[in-house]
């Protein structure tokens, strides 16, 4: 699961390239429901790799 405050969500993974990727995103209900790799897959950039492992 990613780390969260009150007002942020942290999603961090690795990928096939060796790129440690660190994604924080605003808190709202619809980002609190949504499961790290539904995150990822929002808000990640397909630029870096893909996704080897989500960090927990």
């Amino acid at each position: 699961m990613s780390r969260a405050t009150d007002t942020v969500r942290v999603v961090e993974y690795w990928t096939d390239r060796d790129t440690h990727v660190i994604i924080p995103v605003q808190r709202c209900e619809e980002v609190d429901r949504m499961s790290d790799a539904q995150l990822i897959s929002q808000f990640g950039d397909p630029e870096h790799g893909t996704v080897a492992r989500i960090v927990h």
